[in-house]
């Protein structure tokens, strides 16, 4: 009963409830299978791993692109106060740039299904066997909450999580 209680307040929207949808398709990962100790505690906000079954990583939400790692693995979208952090794997020292194609940068304004990054999945699965795709969210002292998808499997349009900010 609590149960079906639980997932009636999970549909419920705020009026400032952002709608964060999966930058990826593929398999959710427990955080407790996370080998990276920083993403499965938390410690730098709450997170979501997928291990992809697609080579695109899309725009989760409208926002500006804050910040694109070296290796163009990783990026940050700024939404209003909120920092979303998107990696494409979790060992970018055992990543060849090359295997990424960025299609933004720094700067740029992005729309909901957006293609941001595209990458070689099947020679990363080959370079790195748990080739992860991580979605955090920054920890920021106005995030008020948020609640994760209890799917599963997640599409380019599942919601993924709510933020109220």
């Amino acid at each position: 009963m609590f149960k079906n209680i639980g997932k009636l307040f999970s549909y419920l929207d705020y009026p400032n409830a952002k709608r964060i949808k999966s930058p990826f398709e593929g398999n959710i990962l427990p955080n407790d299978l996370i080998k990276n100790s920083i993403i499965s505690n938390n410690i730098i906000g709450p997170s979501v791993a997928v291990i992809p079954t697609s080579d695109t990583l899309r725009a989760p939400c409208d926002g500006v692109i804050k910040a694109v790692s070296e290796k163009n693995n990783a990026l940050i979208i700024e939404v209003g106060k909120v920092e979303l952090l998107l990696n494409a794997g979790l060992n970018p020292k055992k990543y060849p740039a090359e295997l990424f194609d960025l299609k933004i940068r720094k700067g740029d304004k992005v729309t909901t299904g957006t293609p941001l990054l595209s990458f070689n999945i099947d020679t990363l699965n080959q370079i790195d066997n748990c080739f992860l795709c991580i979605l955090t969210v920054r920890q920021v002292k106005t995030l008020r909450s948020y609640s994760f998808t209890s799917d599963k499997k997640v599409f380019f349009d599942t919601v993924l999580f709510k933020l109220n900010t």
